[in-house]
């Protein structure tokens, strides 16, 4: 079902584009930078011995916590309609995520590390002291955004509204392990081996608001809120589902060509 929703809104959007085409007035070329916060739900591992916190952001002498965020800087271009209301994105995105959970004690001074079932066998059973695991990841991804403007140009400063959608392709992602006994080093393949990786394809919708500065055909600046930013795929992390995010995005343009009515 996700799927056919991502082939709908990339379908809308290539149609969207075709016809502002049509009549393209102002082209732009620009770069993009920006960090996306993400809520999300540690993964099912029946190996670890903690109790999850049962509400978001939440945090106890006894819970394993996780963060999530995503940062990202690519380069874009946007086309215009006649009216100068909408304008279509579309470029290339390289993404960086870090994932991690630990268990974390705010106002105590009790143990700020949890247990790893690493052995059972028969009547024996060993557990590792870990205190954080880490996964970081690297994205290449295409980004098409629609924006639509609430007042017509020339003006210094405008609001717009944006709609947009994102598909990743991940290409390398790295777990690490920060043991309570640095001596625990030796077991630590081990034990990313049991870390589900993420998957190779992700994809996300998000929307957002912002506004735009800069004189008529004249390099420009935009900063928005994404707001919010929902995954289509339910593995783009191993060690978290990702549930929404929000975040800020920075743009830079300038024009590349112009064509008179």
């Amino acid at each position: 079902m996700k799927i056919k929703i991502v082939f709908l809104i990339f379908f809308l959007c290539y149609y969207t584009g075709f016809s502002l085409a049509q009549e393209t007035r102002l082209k732009y070329i620009g770069i993009e930078g920006g960090m996306t916060f993400i809520e999300s739900e540690i993964s099912e591992m029946d190996y670890l011995r903690g109790s999850m916190p049962s509400y978001y952001m939440g945090y106890s002498n006894n819970s394993i916590t996780s963060l999530s965020y995503k940062s990202f800087t690519g380069i874009k271009f946007e086309i215009f309609s006649l009216s100068d209301r909408f304008g279509l994105l579309g470029g290339i995105r390289f993404s960086y995520m870090n994932s991690s959970i630990g268990k974390s004690n705010y106002w105590t001074d009790n143990t700020n590390y949890f247990y790893w079932l690493y052995r059972k066998d028969g009547i024996n059973t060993e557990y590792l002291t870990v205190k954080e695991v880490n996964q970081k990841s690297d994205y290449i991804g295409i980004p098409i955004e629609i924006r639509y403007f609430t007042a017509k140009r020339p003006r210094l400063c405008r609001i717009y509204f944006k709609l947009g959608i994102e598909i990743n392709y991940l290409l390398k992602s790295k777990t690490g392990i920060v043991f309570n006994n640095p001596a625990m080093n030796s077991y630590e393949k081990d034990l990313i081996a049991m870390v589900e990786q993420p998957e190779k394809i992700s994809s996300s919708i998000y929307g957002g608001g912002g506004f735009k500065l800069g004189r008529d055909q004249k390099p420009s600046v935009s900063f928005e809120a994404c707001m919010p930013y929902m995954f289509l795929t339910s593995r783009s992390s191993g060690l978290l589902h990702p549930l929404f995010g929000g975040g800020f995005q920075l743009n830079f343009q300038i024009p590349i060509k112009s064509k008179a009515q």
